[in-house]
């Protein structure tokens, strides 16, 4: 992709400045609520003022945590190989994660999903071309719920190659569990702390509320050398402020906060700046993740981020649609391209709709053609003498004026001149719904990640056992 890829900007540098002020301002003034009391000593150790259970965080010590993490840009397989690195204008894709429905593929039904259903996932995931980080796409409910991101992360990691991430955690146990799975697939614990092929995400909980949970498991996840994402998702109206501009400057201030943590817990850790920001619909007062507001929030969050010389997850294949229809794409391609068109770093939703609780493996394959469109996009056009064609003009137009037969034809069209559906149907056989979920079956019978060795499996196993007599609560035997 050319370096000049197409961009937007939606603010000005002045209005991205007040958008900050307005963060420190609230870090320093209204400060974060933190009861953590490990947490709180650290901050009160770098300079924050602390008041019962607010932390109130000073711009001097905002930036020193800004200083104080580095960007997480290099992304690993699951080998610990080299995957990419951020930073070269390519835009890059993951899938959505954790959802607790999924709509099934033989019938078009929901029901709750299963581990199997997590593995069939990630077998699809592994085989789209636009999907470059695999997550577990859904939350599974034939386990018990204490092994739910060990358990996810095991079915994931048996059936992906590519870098992957788990699952939203939210509990500090199950931080070395995913840790110690994902280093037994890249040659151990050393190897995975040189070149970490996972990242894992944490959720502040908005307004600027810092659960004990929440904090232990971003000191957990600095601490084991995994670069974290923190996951904000304030809701316009509802735990944010309703206007786009205020609902950034409280977003940016629960992530400058969370990147002050975990830099206290371990300098250097390495971080991505995300945005998930989300509108309410007045009319139920439910969170809509298919209003334009998402894809605006992360072009901006693009920009903040970008300014603080960090890379920028951003939601944005994404819909409130509760069937696969017209407004289905409207949205979810109004929210992607918006932030993409922005120079976001890697977009988050591949394989999720109604408004993040559902997920379907047809969903992914439609997703993975609307990516393919937008990179198209994102392309441009490229205009040198091979492209120009002049010479090749000179001999058609006078001759007969056709040019669908001249080499120049054929060898541009198998670089990709024009693009072509491969689920999208122009010529009214079939649906494009139904052209994906033929292409999901195809998958699921022809593909197959290289399989981990033996060692490994056995490793994994013995992990999962001890995962469940760990971290599973016994009833109580009556005697």
């Amino acid at each position: 992709m050319p370096n000049d890829r197409l961009r937007i900007q939606l603010l000005s540098d002045a209005e991205l400045d007040r958008i900050e002020e307005t963060a420190y301002t609230l870090l320093d003034e209204v400060g974060i609520a933190l009861k953590h009391e490990l947490a709180a000593e650290m901050l009160h150790g770098l300079g924050c003022r602390v008041e019962r259970d607010r932390v109130y965080i000073p711009r001097k010590v905002a930036e020193w945590g800004l200083k104080n993490v580095t960007p997480h840009n290099e992304f690993y397989n699951r080998d610990g190989s080299h995957a990419f690195t951020f930073g070269d204008e390519r835009l890059r894709f993951h899938n959505a994660g954790g959802l607790p429905f999924l709509y099934d593929l033989d019938t078009g039904e929901r029901r709750r999903p299963t581990v199997q259903d997590i593995a069939d996932a990630t077998q699809v995931l592994d085989a789209l071309p636009n999907v470059d980080v695999v997550i577990p796409l859904l939350g599974p409910t034939d386990i018990p719920s204490e092994l739910l991101a060990v358990a996810s992360t095991d079915a994931m990691l048996r059936n992906t190659r590519k870098p992957f991430s788990a699952a939203a955690i939210e509990l500090p146990q199950d931080v070395p569990y995913v840790v110690e799975m994902a280093a037994a697939c890249c040659g151990g614990m050393d190897a995975y702390r040189r070149r970490p092929t996972m990242y894992i995400s944490v959720s502040p909980v908005s307004p600027l509320r810092f659960p004990d949970d929440v904090t232990s498991t971003i000191i957990a996840v600095a601490r084991s050398g995994t670069p974290f994402n923190t996951l904000p998702a304030p809701s316009l109206g509802a735990t944010g402020p309703v206007t786009l501009a205020a609902a950034l400057a409280q977003q940016h201030a629960e992530v400058v906060a969370s990147f002050v943590i975990a830099a206290a817990a371990s300098p250097g850790a390495a971080v991505t700046y995300c945005s998930r920001i989300n509108p309410v619909d007045p009319r139920t007062a439910i969170s809509s993740w298919g209003g334009p507001e998402i894809g605006m929030a992360g072009a901006v969050a693009t920009q903040l981020a970008h300014r603080l010389g960090l890379p920028c997850d951003s939601f944005g294949l994404c819909t409130s649609a509760t069937r696969l229809d017209p407004q289905f794409a409207y949205e979810r391609l109004i929210n992607a391209l918006t932030p993409a068109l922005a120079g976001v770093d890697i977009l988050s939703g591949v394989g999720g709709t109604e408004s993040v609780m559902a997920g379907g493996l047809e969903i992914a394959v439609i997703d993975d053609e609307i990516v393919s469109l937008m990179k198209h996009l994102l392309g441009g056009v490229v205009v040198d003498d091979t492209t120009l064609a002049l010479d090749v003009m000179r001999e058609v137009i006078p001759r007969d004026g056709v040019f669908l037969g001249e080499m120049h034809t054929v060898k541009q069209i198998r670089k990709g001149a024009i693009w072509m559906p491969t689920v999208g149907d122009r010529t009214g056989a079939a649906s494009g719904v139904d052209r994906a979920r033929a292409r999901v079956r195809e998958i699921l019978q022809q593909h197959q990640a290289p399989p981990l060795p033996d060692d490994v499996i056995r490793h994994l196993d013995e992990i999962m056992e001890r995962a469940r007599r760990e971290l599973v609560a016994h009833p109580a035997i009556n005697q």
